[in-house]
């Protein structure tokens, strides 16, 4: 589905990008691979993804009236921050591919991929410094938010999790940086603090529903559609929503399988095939669905007190769309 929202401002957002890092030295190629400028030969490319989080910087400054030309390096920087991130998770989480491409860790090794993140996270800060310090100082408590979900996601591993502290998790791990994302766009429009609040409200809401519709794709995702078969997080072992609410709503001895399921590496067919009936059966996937619908009504309540245009609004109205339906 294409998205006005997302495709306005593609084309600067990717010029720009290449200019943050077009600098010479190897790891800057690294780099550029890893964002989806280059292929792993070094050949232009077209695989950043959607790259939500910038494309609403640049919406929400033009909407509000704001300096595009400051908006772009706030989008650029957010951008970075949130590759850093991947380029973390995914040595964390040991996975190869991204997007249908090699992981950075398996093409450099651990080591040089960690310097190749940290590279990235100090290009992302001094690009946010050129649109202004209070532009860099949101996307640092914007970016400390998010490590701290990352190292709560990590504790997770090790042991049950119920709904409370899922939610906690991903308004770091996944909404710190949408929540920023909305607010950069606000501060480089001059917006007011009540503004600000409701950005953020906006962009509360949009993190959750993206990030528990995400989970119920990783678990009940068509497999030819979203490109991972049924059950992918269960055999991941991964403790998304769909399992938080499991675990919170299982009797004693339900819980105790599913602990044990969790513990148990590789997880096996029948197990993954268990859990998803478990699921299915307390509920969850109801559940989940209506809690999607909660946070985008709550999100389309906090940007109907934002000054839209009507282009604006219909455009932000047809992305809250597409997070509740999307299928990958």
């Amino acid at each position: 589905m294409s998205l006005a929202l997302l495709e306005r401002h593609r084309d600067t957002l990717r010029h720009a990008l290449s200019d943050a890092l077009s600098r010479d030295p190897e790891i800057f190629r690294a780099l550029r691979y890893h964002v989806g400028l280059e292929d792993d030969a070094g050949q232009p490319d077209d695989g950043m993804g959607k790259m939500v989080r910038p494309a609403i910087v640049m919406f929400i400054a033009e909407e509000l009236g704001g300096s595009l030309d400051r908006a772009l390096h706030a989008a650029v920087g957010l951008e970075l921050v949130h590759n850093f991130s991947l380029i973390h998770d995914d040595i964390q989480d040991q996975d190869r591919t991204r997007r249908g491409r090699a992981t950075l860790w398996t093409q450099l090794g651990e080591a040089q991929a960690i310097n190749a993140g940290d590279l990235m996270h100090a290009i992302a800060i001094s690009e946010a410094l050129r649109s202004g310090p209070a532009i860099a100082e949101r996307l640092l408590g914007a970016t400390e938010a998010m490590i701290v979900g990352q190292t709560l996601d990590l504790h997770f591993e090790d042991r049950a999790v119920d709904e409370a502290e899922y939610l906690h998790m991903i308004d770091h791990k996944t909404g710190a940086l949408l929540r920023c994302a909305f607010e950069l766009g606000g501060i480089c429009a001059g917006a007011s603090e009540d503004v600000i609040c409701d950005l953020r409200q906006l962009g509360h809401g949009i993190g959750r529903a993206f990030q528990i519709r995400d989970d119920v794709l990783g678990i009940w995702g068509n497999g030819d559609v979203f490109g991972k078969p049924q059950g992918s997080d269960i055999r991941r072992r991964k403790k998304s929503y769909p399992v938080a609410v499991g675990f919170s709503r299982a009797e004693s001895g339900d819980r105790e399988t599913l602990e044990r399921i969790y513990a148990r590496e590789p997880v096996r067919e029948e197990d993954v095939e268990w859990v998803i009936r478990l699921l299915e059966r307390l509920g969850v996937r109801d559940s989940a669905a209506e809690q999607v619908r909660i946070h985008l009504e709550q999100a389309q309540d906090a940007a109907s007190r934002i000054a839209l245009s009507e282009r604006g609004r219909n455009e932000l109205n047809a992305l809250i769309e597409f997070l509740a339906r999307r299928q990958k």
